[in-house]
């Protein structure tokens, strides 16, 4: 059939033509299903209508996407739930590592290297890694070009990013100066940021390390055994075993309770307990000689430390090495003391007569026999011309006073529980020899002794059980002198001389101060200007501390330290000042008075001991001054 005849009776109006129109032969045609006595199930009702089975193609179709989406959003949970369990897994701070490799015992006149491990053992990068160490201040690193300083105790050392599954290391390289056996540890922190998170972290790791040798050598010396009241004489030897200098060295000593040191070689530089070595060059050795008297109960030890080592910037003593020894206090047979008997005290002054007893007993259950007393005294500063002996001889050679049985008959027995009493008297010059800055601190030291041949005893041959220090400190004489001038080299004066009424005249006064043998700290004198006399402002040097109260007139000169010597081996400290006066009617024919008292206030360093003193009004009569003296000292007419 031609296309345009089928769209004609496609298209065409007449319905009647439908039932007409062939069509293929189907078992669902009415003729077909009449025949085979089936139903039609297009023209049946009850076919037609009948409920269908199974799902449509709508429902199947929704069912699919359902499904679909359920999928879709289990996988996306389980996605995130694995995303999450992924990142939070990919850092874990446990799973990185620092470690310490290298001795555990350390000599310290030899470099130590450690290396220390890091690893990191996560999925994410470590950003900007660096190791922060801390160590005792006896730790010194040496030759680590990495090592960034902090502190005596600290440093770090930066590393960068660390890489996921990565490991790397670096040296630490040091010096320990400590004395042996001290226990020092070294411990570092490795701190970083991981990539996948913001918060700075950190992991630590330490090293013990036991000191197997000092970097110095320190001996102390002192006897085992004393009497109370005995003098006691500490040695302390050092030396310097390293390859290196060793700068800022100190030696400080604890000494015992009942220890009274009386004198040093060298001299302590602080607290009578520290010593300023300095720098100990490689090898260089050193010693402390330290003598004093020990006293305590019977079987008491009595125990000195000495610690060698240095002030770090921190202010803390930094130890190289540390000893300690002990001294018993024993018994003795025969006691012996010496004390002054009309003073107490062990400060005596120039001029002054010392007056000694010397008491001796048997503390044993013995009768001893032949018993002899020394006592050897020395210092220049005794006038050994004018010692008188009481039943004694005197040796000048050996400066040694004697008493034996032939002059003091209780010698020749000492029964158990007696004894008795031996005298002399000596005085101190009334002129110390001073003639170089080395002529200060003066100790009047004597030792006495007793000894019997009934006794035996481990000390020495010559059998002496029983002995006695006793120290004097000479304190230092101290003069204050107040003087005037009109014609003064420091400050010029004005004004008529003699001086006339209603007129100024301005003189210059001086105030010196001498210190013989000791030291003077705290110096400071203080006076008042009389009503009618000026200040005027003007002093010299200018660089004293001086202060002036207009309102009381008051003067006070803060002299501060005032050094051994002053005024005998060379000027005297000084200041002068100027005042000025303007005489009225009523003093005609008389003088007048430029400074009232003045009072002088100190400490002898040595003896320490206050220094007071005071010098009298002064006025214009001015003996120092020719130009002055007395004939022009009062107000013309």
């Amino acid at each position: 059939m031609a296309l345009n005849d089928l769209n004609r009776e496609l298209y065409s109006s007449n319905k009647n033509e439908i039932a007409d129109r062939t069509h293929e032969q189907s078992n669902y045609g009415p003729e077909i299903a009449t025949r085979s006595g089936g139903a039609n199930p297009f023209i049946t009702d009850e076919k037609w209508n009948e409920p269908q089975k199974g799902l449509s193609a709508g429902q199947k179709k929704g069912l699919w996407i359902g499904i679909g989406i359920f999928f879709f959003v289990a996988l996306s949970i389980a996605g995130l739930f694995f995303y999450q369990w992924w990142t939070k897994n990919a850092f874990h701070q446990d799973r990185v590592s620092i470690s310490f490799e290298g001795p555990k015992e350390a000599d310290s006149t030899k470099p130590s290297k450690y290396i220390i491990h890091y690893a990191n053992n996560n999925r994410v990068t470590l950003k900007n890694a660096e190791i922060q160490l801390s160590y005792p201040e006896n730790f010194q690193p040496t030759d680590n070009l990495n090592l960034r300083y902090l502190s005596p105790s600290a440093g770090k050392i930066f590393i960068g990013d660390i890489k996921p599954m990565s490991s790397g290391e670096v040296e630490l390289v040091g010096i320990f100066y400590a004395p042996k056996d001290f226990p020092a540890y070294v411990r570092g922190e490795i701190h970083f940021v991981p990539s996948n998170g913001t918060q700075e972290l950190f992991m630590d790791a330490q090293i013990g390390v036991s000191i197997i040798a000092s970097p110095v050598v320190l001996v102390v010396a002192a006897p085992q055994q004393v009497t109370s009241g005995d003098r006691l004489e500490y040695v302390v030897e050092y030396k310097n075993l390293d390859t290196r200098s060793i700068s800022n060295v100190q030696v400080r000593i604890d000494f015992p309770q009942g220890f009274e040191m009386s004198d040093s070689q060298p001299k302590s530089s602080e607290k009578n307990a520290y010593w300023y070595v300095g720098t100990l060059e490689p090898g260089q050795s050193g010693k402390i000689n330290i003598q004093g008297n020990i006293s305590g109960n019977t079987n008491e030890g009595k125990n000195i430390t000495v610690s060698l080592g240095h002030t770090s910037q921190s202010d803390q003593f930094v130890l190289y090495d540390k000893q300690q020894l002990t001294t018993r206090i024993v018994t003795s047979a025969l006691t012996i003391v010496q004390q002054l008997t009309d003073k107490e005290g062990t400060i005596v002054n120039s001029g002054e007569v010392l007056k000694y007893a010397i008491t001796f007993q048997n503390t044993s259950n013995t009768g001893l026999r032949d018993a002899i007393i020394t006592v050897k005294i020395n210092s220049k500063v005794l006038d050994f011309g004018q010692l008188k002996v009481e039943k004694g001889s005197f040796d000048g050679s050996k400066n040694l006073i004697t008493w034996k049985a032939s002059d003091v008959p209780e010698l020749a027995n000492v029964n158990p529980g007696a004894g008795g009493v031996v005298k002399f008297t000596i005085p101190v010059k009334s002129i110390i020899p001073v003639e170089s800055a080395l002529d200060k601190n003066f100790i009047i030291s004597s030792v006495a002794r007793i000894d019997s041949p009934d006794i035996s005893t481990l000390i020495d041959s010559n059998k002496i059980i029983g002995s006695n220090n006793l120290d004097l400190k000479l304190a230092s004489k101290v003069l204050l002198s107040t003087k005037g001038f009109y014609n003064d080299s420091n400050i010029k004066n004005t004004g008529p001389i003699p001086m006339q009424v209603n007129k100024e005249t301005t003189f210059t006064l001086h105030w010196q101060l001498a210190t013989v043998s000791n030291d003077i700290t705290s110096a400071r004198i203080v006076s008042s200007l009389p009503s009618g006399v000026r200040w005027t402002g003007k002093f010299f040097p200018a660089d004293e501390k001086i202060t002036y109260n207009s309102r009381t007139n008051e003067i006070i000169w803060d002299a501060g330290e005032i050094k051994a010597g002053s005024g005998v081996l060379g000027q005297p400290r000084e200041i002068s000042f100027q005042v000025a006066v303007t005489p009225q009617a009523n003093q005609v024919g008389s003088v007048i008075n430029l400074l009232n008292l003045a009072t002088f206030n100190g400490k002898d360093l040595f003896v320490n001991k206050d220094v007071n003193l005071e010098n009298p009004v002064k006025d214009t009569s001015l003996p120092e001054d020719p130009a002055v003296g007395y004939i022009n000292s009062k107000v013309a007419k």
